[in-house]
């Protein structure tokens, strides 16, 4: 099997937790096409290099989750000549600018009370269930979209690339029929990208990161198995979940197969 957790991503100067949904395989032996669907975290900083970079996949979308407060902190896309930018905008799950906000004047005493005690940890497993269950609409689109053969190749992100996006790339895998471990993995990976996070963030801070954060900044598979158990308890499985939730028929699954699948 082709090793699906192989990442380019060190090529990139300021394009973080970039990685090709290519190489997961399928429950009836397909394989997801390389460079036809990506992710990564934002993309307002890119540089020259990397937007040429971005230029060779030959992106005709870039499905951007953010919401408009999150793209005046961050940036605009920085994009590729031709490739259109398609805003889907949802909160952030991992509330990252407030957390900016208070780690820079916070006490460690303010942070331990509001994140410290599992309560950063339930949070972020509420917030998992509520991608599946409140942000269905930005979901049934990116899918309608990606069924469209004008719609790849194609990359997506929302700020860190981790909950948001780690959600939507979950969700094409499960309509791809990639079993749910590999899944699991395939979301996972993206703590790579919060161990160069925390690293920084404790530089920046003379070596001191709170660890009441640390579960805001990576993610677990506590998380994920958040979102799986909201699909089941209001939908029963992925399936009804993929039709009834999101809206999405059996045709418009089928073309999404033909768009990635080989």
């Amino acid at each position: 099997m082709t090793d699906y957790r192989a990442h380019p991503e060190h090529a990139f100067e300021r394009v973080a937790n970039f990685r090709d949904l290519g190489g997961h395989t399928t429950r009836d032996g397909r394989r997801v096409r390389r460079g036809r669907l990506l992710r990564s975290g934002h993309l307002g900083r890119a540089s020259e290099a990397d937007v040429e970079i971005l230029g060779r996949y030959g992106l005709r979308r870039v499905f951007d989750f953010r919401t408009p407060r999150d793209i005046e902190l961050e940036g605009a896309d920085r994009l590729p000549d031709g490739t259109e930018s398609v805003l889907l905008p949802m909160p952030d799950p991992a509330r990252g600018s407030d957390i900016r906000a208070m780690m820079e004047g916070a006490t460690p005493e303010q942070v331990e009370e509001r994140f410290g005690g599992g309560r950063a940890e339930q949070m972020m497993r509420e917030s998992a269930a509520g991608l599946v269950r409140e942000r269905r609409e930005p979901y049934a689109l990116f899918l309608k979209a990606l069924a469209e053969s004008t719609a790849v190749p194609a990359l997506f992100h929302c700020s860190a690339g981790k909950d948001r996006a780690g959600w939507a790339g979950s969700v094409v895998l499960l309509a791809l029929d990639v079993p749910e471990e590999q899944v699991v993995e395939q979301y996972l990976l993206s703590n790579r990208a919060a161990e160069q996070i925390i690293a920084q963030a404790s530089r920046a801070q003379s070596g001191y990161m709170h660890q009441a954060v640390l579960p805001l900044i990576g993610v677990r598979e506590e998380y994920i198995h958040a979102s799986f158990e909201a699909v089941r308890e209001d939908w029963g499985d992925f399936d009804r979940y993929l039709h009834d939730g999101l809206g999405i028929t059996e045709a418009e699954r089928e073309a999404i197969r033909k768009n990635l699948l080989e």
